[in-house]
């Protein structure tokens, strides 16, 4: 019955059977088939019980652990959702083997809340690492989009060195759209090297997250060349630099700054709209009333 279980199933890596009551917990890993890659192994809890010597704080947790594993199994895959599996194997194991033993005793109520208990933390404790390890998953596609980001600020790039402008021009608006590109790669780097969390979404595919790392450069590009066009037509007043060599530099570490620090520049351009001037004189600010 075993090999005609894991048959259809998946195999079985670990098993628990309640002794006093009617109760039974699997740990089976099971191969699905995707159509763009080779078969996933994942690893899925099976849990059977009589719910008549459960309460409803137990059931909650075992619904609980369900919800991890499902969410997670879509979210992970390999080493880390067999860790998260198996983790809740360990917590709902433990919790049944507290109910098998306390069938017929007098602590049941005491010992069976307190497992409860201990149960919920440790699912919490399983859920926050779960999420951590998707979050590295998905920084790791966002980098990837990175990459591609860097072949579309090239592209950007060659096209802007194409444009009927003047060859000055022309050239400062390449300088400062590479510039901006370095400029948001930094930005991504930094925050990477010092543990800071960029945001990406789980609920995204992969795909989007992959775009949103793309699309970051190309931002940072976009909004390096925008910095030069703002001080060049006089709308952002900035003292620019008389020697040529000098203004060059200038326009590329603005146009840096614009791509490491893409909301600030976005602040700055919002600035720079007619009107926006006079409607921060003209409206008060908002406080108590004397």
């Amino acid at each position: 019955m075993r090999e005609e279980y894991e048959a259809s199933q998946g195999k079985i890596e670990d098993d628990y059977f309640a002794l006093n009551f009617a109760a039974a917990l699997l740990l089976v890993a099971e191969d699905e088939e995707q159509s763009d890659r080779d078969a996933k192994k994942v690893y899925k809890l099976r849990l059977v019980y009589d719910p008549g010597e459960g309460t409803p704080d137990v059931d909650d947790v075992f619904r609980s652990a369900r919800r991890v594993e499902r969410k997670y199994s879509v979210l992970l895959d390999g080493q880390a959702q067999e860790i998260l599996a198996r983790g809740l194997y360990t917590a709902v194991a433990a919790l049944l083997t507290v109910l098998d033993a306390m069938v017929t005793s007098d602590q049941k109520r005491q010992r069976v809340a307190a497992a409860v208990l201990s149960a919920r933390k440790e699912i919490r404790q399983i859920e926050q690492n779960a999420r951590e390890a998707a979050l590295d998953r998905a920084l790791v596609r966002y980098l990837g989009g990175l990459a591609f980001g860097v072949l579309a600020a090239a592209a950007v790039a060659t096209v802007v060195a194409f444009l009927p402008l003047p060859s000055g021009i022309r050239t400062e608006l390449v300088i400062c759209v590479v510039s901006g590109a370095v400029g948001a790669i930094l930005s991504v780097m930094t925050r990477t090297a010092n543990r800071e969390r960029v945001r990406v979404s789980l609920d995204q595919s992969w795909l989007v997250i992959a775009l949103s790392g793309c699309f970051r450069l190309i931002i940072g590009a976009v909004f390096g060349a925008a910095m030069l066009v703002l001080v060049r037509s006089g709308l952002l007043p900035i003292a620019v630099p008389q020697a040529g060599q000098q203004v060059t530099l200038f326009f590329a570490g603005l146009a840096f700054l614009a791509g490491f620090s893409e909301r600030r520049a976005q602040d700055t351009i919002v600035r720079t709209l007619p009107g926006a001037v006079e409607q921060n004189v003209t409206e008060p600010a908002r406080g108590k009333e004397s």
